[in-house]
C-alpha cells in the first residue's frame, strides 16, 4: 500500500530546532519514514485512544543508538486517502514524554491543517 507523508507545522519547527545541534536530522528522519512506509504500525500506540503511535529514530550524530536518540510521534489515516502524519520530533536527551494535553494539541493541530488543505 503507498502512503502520502504529511509534516505538520509543529513537526517542522522541530527539525528547524533540532538541526542547530544535530546536523544529519534530516537524513535520520528520512531513514525513519522509510521504514514506516513499510510498516506504519511499528511505533508504539501511546495509550488514551488517540492513534498516535511513538518511534524511536536512531540520531547518528550521538553514538547512543535508539535509546538515547529522538523519538518521533505520528498518527496513521486510512480514508479516505492512506497518510502518515509526522508529528512531533524530539531528542529523548531534551525532554521525557509528552503530555495528554500536548497530544491533544497536536491531533487537533493536525485536524486544522488538514481541513485547510
Amino acid at each position: 500500500m503507498s502512503y502520502r507523508i504529511v509534516l505538520a507545522a509543529s513537526f517542522r519547527g522541530c527539525i528547524k530546532r533540532l538541526e542547530k545541534r544535530f546536523r544529519h536530522v534530516k537524513d535520520d528522519v528520512h531513514t525513519a519514514i522509510v521504514q514506516l512506509l513499510q510498516n506504519p504500525a511499528q511505533g508504539v500506540l501511546i495509550p488514551r485512544d488517540f492513534g498516535v503511535r511513538k518511534l524511536r529514530v536512531r540520531n547518528t550524530d550521538l553514538p547512543k543508538g535508539k535509546s538515547g536518540g529522538y523519538r518521533l510521534l505520528y498518527y496513521v489515516e486510512m480514508q479516505p486517502v492512506p497518510t502518515i502524519y509526522l508529528l512531533l520530533l524530539y531528542a529523548k536527551s531534551d525532554r521525557d514524554d509528552v503530555t495528554l494535553r500536548e497530544l491533544r494539541q497536536l491531533i487537533d493541530e493536525m485536524m486544522n491543517e488538514s481541513a485547510a488543505r
